[in-house]
């Protein structure tokens, strides 16, 4: 499976990286919403995480290129959960399904198998 991380904080790209390399993913990670376009373009992931306030990018906006881009690529939005409504939002513009912050190694892996195996 190809994941794709998208998340302007190194940190955040590599705790995520370790995640899935220990369950035998291939991951991709980008830093801005154009590095993100052009991986995606590329590689075709299967899910792509999002984060979901991202300086250089509209979220739903990006939402909706992704999935026109890659009609069925799964969009799993990471934010806190002080962001609801925002969420909310990702969720109507096509995201699948969110991860809240701090990340919990399980619970992230849970989430990405059921966006890909629903």
């Amino acid at each position: 499976m190809k994941i794709l991380i998208v998340d302007d904080s190194p940190l955040m790209r590599m705790m995520l990286k370790d995640f899935f390399a220990d369950e035998g993913f291939e991951v991709y990670g980008a830093g801005t919403i154009e590095e993100a376009w052009r991986l995606s373009a590329t590689v075709r992931p299967d899910v792509i995480i999002k984060d979901l306030f991202m300086p250089d990018c509209d979220v739903v906006d990006s939402i909706r290129r992704f999935i026109k881009d890659n009609h069925r690529v799964k969009i799993i939005i990471c934010s806190t959960e002080s962001s609801r409504e925002d969420i909310l939002e990702a969720l109507k513009a096509g995201a699948c399904d969110f991860i809240l912050k701090p990340l919990d190694k399980k619970q992230v892996i849970e989430v990405i198998n059921k966006a890909v195996h629903p």
